[in-house]
């Protein structure tokens, strides 16, 4: 292992309890403390005047017991001062309501004080600590867009917003164009009447949605990368990364666009959180973890791994005996080289007194801290190894967007389709690695492309190209109705450009609701598909699935296709888990 660590917050607890507290952090075969996250008022008390002294006394007594430290520029959340001077720095939802101050992620990412405010702290933090050799790796901000704060309507996003169209569009004409915009008579005449998706009476144009999405990815890895410039701008010797939370696939960003300017990526690790009756399966806790390594496709730190019950307000499921150890002893397979358990002991005032740790508030050593202690014991010396995967799934963040947009059915989830597809591989112990659409496929063995309902030439020529030479596929139904601008492609068979892949198209299609499957047959095997059902004819290809006593008549459910020396299988529908089990005994 690279390093074994606790969070420690001793802003909460005052320097009184330090020396005990590290001894037995030391004890529990620890080498690092995470510091810092959310002490911004400690660092820069007043506006402009630092104070690194509080940190400058922890950090000694960490260094005479041979800890290292982890530093955390704490932008999440900010003194009062800044909030009182500059209340236009504040988040704004739909509907006008602004953040208040005393919460966390208040802040707008497109806030030009906060980042110019978050950008100083960073660098005079960089400049104290630039010669302390005790601090291994720095984390900027905390959890980005968690909580809903990766949606903001407020006057500064709506400025850059106008900018982020100008540097996509020729000019306003070629906008009208491409969003159909004589549709509901919404021709502009200048990017400046372009409004913001707020709710309205019926939907806003997908195009002006898709872009809007787009924007906000740029604007979340835009704040990031600021303050990872501020350390480096300093010293760019400096190791930068960032904690994403667990939900980051259904965030409006997309992970792998933010995580470029890392030096690494680090994630939250919680398979349970308040108000949870179990926590998540083992298959979806792994799809998780290979998420977050998907996103620089390189090892990854657990910056807060569970070991107490958490929440705000509602607590619910405890990790049982030895549980939360297993659930880190797993993310060991999947790529993570740091573990760092969330949090030493929790903090008896304040909104997360029910966020417990290893140690609870009784400051009594108990189960959990001992099995912490047995945790780092068993895996100190344990070198991991990068998972080597045949097989991968396609994140796209339009397509993802896409679907977000107009959701087609009230049951689906981008999210639980990839866990699905997932599932097949994890319980064949297959590694599985989750990449970027902009990323190269060509070194997989399979390729499985979860509702790519957003698709240009560029991409079919690729996906083309890799089966070709030798290459499987595997897609869902929606995949290819979309060109880049959110829009239906016209004059083509679907799923558009493909069909020669594919060796079949779309006849009928229709979108299956909540309580409503179809029937269907594999072999002798019946089933049922859910969510989408799109009725194929062959044209080439071979029937795999059929729809059974279909009011359209006869047609396939799932085909394959030889294609040059590969093989493409469409499936169109979300089917059962016992038929996709079948069918996955085939494709594997």
């Amino acid at each position: 292992m690279k390093y074994l660590g606790v969070d420690y917050y001793p802003e909460q607890w005052g320097l009184e309890h330090a020396d005990q507290d590290l001894d037995d952090i030391v004890a529990l075969g620890a080498n690092l403390v995470r510091i810092g996250d959310f002490a911004w008022d400690r660092f820069e008390p007043e506006e402009g005047k630092y104070d690194f002294s509080f940190f400058d006394a922890f950090i000694e007594k960490a260094k005479q017991r041979n800890l290292k430290i982890m530093m955390c520029v704490p932008t999440a959340t900010m003194p009062a001062w800044l909030y009182y001077r500059y209340p236009d720095i504040m988040n704004e939802n739909e509907y006008g309501y602004r953040q208040p101050f005393g919460a966390r992620r208040g802040y707008c990412v497109n806030s030009d004080i906060y980042i110019e405010k978050g950008v100083a702290l960073a660098k005079a933090m960089a400049e104290h600590y630039k010669k302390e050799e005790a601090i291994v790796a720095w984390q900027v901000d905390n959890e980005i867009g968690h909580e809903g704060s990766d949606m903001c309507y407020c006057a500064n996003c709506r400025r850059k917003f106008i900018e982020h169209l100008k540097g996509r569009y020729s000019d306003i004409d070629d906008l009208n164009r491409r969003w159909g915009t004589s549709f509901w008579t919404q021709t502009y005449s200048s990017f400046e009447q372009i409004p913001l998706p707020r709710p309205s009476f019926t939907p806003h144009n997908p195009s002006l949605r898709l872009e809007w999405e787009r924007f906000r990815s740029h604007s979340a890895a835009g704040f990031i990368k600021a303050l990872r410039d501020a350390l480096k701008s300093v010293d760019e010797n400096i190791v930068v990364t960032h904690d994403f939370e667990g939900g980051t696939i259904n965030k409006h960003f997309s992970p792998f666009e933010v995580a470029q300017c890392l030096d690494f990526v680090s994630y939250n690790n919680y398979p349970v959180w308040g108000g949870q009756k179990a926590p998540m399966s083992e298959s979806d806790l792994a799809f998780s973890v290979d998420f977050a390594r998907g996103f620089k496709r390189e090892k990854i730190w657990v910056t807060e791994s569970i070991m107490g019950q958490q929440g705000h307000n509602d607590i619910g499921y405890a990790p049982k005996p030895d549980e939360a150890k297993k659930w880190a002893l797993d993310s060991l397979d999947h790529g993570v080289e740091t573990v760092i358990f969330f949090r030493y002991r929790g903090f008896n005032k304040g909104a997360e007194q029910f966020c417990f740790g290893i140690v609870d508030t009784d400051n009594i050593k108990r189960r959990k801290y001992y099995e912490t202690q047995s945790f780092m014991h068993e895996v100190k010396d344990r070198e991991v190894e990068y998972p080597e995967a045949d097989s991968c799934i396609v994140y796209d963040y339009d397509s993802k967007s896409s679907m977000a947009i107009q959701r087609q059915s009230d049951v689906f989830s981008y999210q639980g389709e990839c866990e699905k597809f997932y599932r097949q591989l994890h319980k064949r112990h297959l590694n599985c690695d989750i990449i970027d659409s902009s990323v190269s496929f060509d070194k997989y063995k399979t390729v499985i492309l979860p509702y790519m309902i957003v698709m240009d030439d560029a991409f079919r020529n690729r996906l083309k190209e890799y089966v070709r030479k030798g290459g499987m596929v595997v897609m869902s139904a929606r995949t290819s109705w979309k060109d880049k601008d959110n829009n239906l492609i016209f004059g083509e068979r679907l799923p558009a450009g493909l069909t020669d892949l594919t060796g079949s198209m779309i006849e009928e299609h229709e979108t299956l609701l909540s309580g409503q499957s179809s029937p269907c047959v594999y072999g002798d095997k019946e089933g049922r598909g859910y969510v989408f059902e799109e009725l194929l004819t062959l044209n080439g290809a071979k029937e795999l699935i059929s729809w059974k006593d279909n009011p359209y008549g006869r047609y396939s459910a799932a085909t394959v296709n030889r294609y040059g020396k590969g093989k493409c299988y469409y499936l169109g529908s979300s089917f059962d888990e016992d038929i996709l089990t079948k069918l996955f005994d085939e494709i594997l």
